[in-house]
């Protein structure tokens, strides 16, 4: 039985991007294997050694804030949990709860977990992009599309990155050609879509450090979507 955490089910939803675990259930499933989300709120108990995957998607800055107590609470177990590689997925700007810190609409600042070494910056403007980008572990493409309204401001420059070569949006304002953060078993991006519905390679990493047989799973669909999406982009040659 794989357990999975919907962390902050009802504050970081904004665009749905929960579909991410919809797909992994469904594949583990193709791949024999049970699967079980539980979704954990603020307010509620959080233990993180629970599960083999742990969620956190998008939301405003607000509630942001608001789930950033509580998480800052469970900080020492998160770093021990991912530093022993612990999965998770972090999508959007969850992204800056594992910075130093980041700011508010009205530029408070607040705490950050400090596993990473960046600052999350809300600039109060909606940015609209699509981003390819190369994974760091292989050759292939993937596609994404970021809504937000912050960046990520490094204080040196971004050594895990979980996309290189990309074009269109990255995690800073400047387009300096990397996206996301992979660090062991920690994978995060700005990107929507959902990211892992929309790249087969990607959704394959996750199941496969989920122990689940990919072989028996059936991504033609989502692969040959992918293959359409990527025609769109003159950077990639046919």
């Amino acid at each position: 039985m794989v357990k999975i955490c919907r962390l902050y089910a009802s504050a970081l939803d904004l665009y749905g991007d929960y579909r991410n675990l919809d797909g992994i259930v469904r594949y583990l499933a193709q791949a024999g294997i049970e699967a079980e989300i539980e979704e954990v709120e603020h307010w509620q108990d959080f233990e993180p050694s629970k599960y083999d995957l742990i969620y956190i998607g998008h939301g405003k800055i607000r509630n942001l804030v608001a789930v950033s107590e509580h998480f800052l609470k469970h900080g020492e177990k998160i770093k021990e949990n991912i530093d022993n590689n612990q999965l998770w997925l972090v999508i959007g700007n969850s992204r800056e709860l594992f910075g130093t810190s980041f700011t508010d609409e009205k530029n408070e600042s607040h705490q950050g977990l400090g596993l990473f070494p960046y600052k999350g910056v809300e600039c109060n403007k909606v940015n609209v992009a699509d981003m390819i980008g190369k994974t760091s572990f292989s050759e292939n493409y993937c596609y994404g599309f970021a809504n937000r309204t912050c960046y990520l401001e490094y204080e040196k420059a971004n050594d895990k990155p979980l996309f290189i070569e990309a074009k269109g949006f990255t995690d800073s304002l400047e387009s300096e050609g990397v996206e996301g953060t992979l660090y062991r078993n920690f994978i995060a991006s700005f990107a929507l879509g959902p990211l892992l519905l929309r790249n087969p390679e990607l959704m394959k990493r996750i199941l496969s450090l989920l122990k689940a047989d990919t072989s028996k799973c059936d991504f033609s669909l989502a692969q040959k979507a992918l293959e359409e999406v990527l025609k769109e982009f003159k950077e990639i040659k046919s």
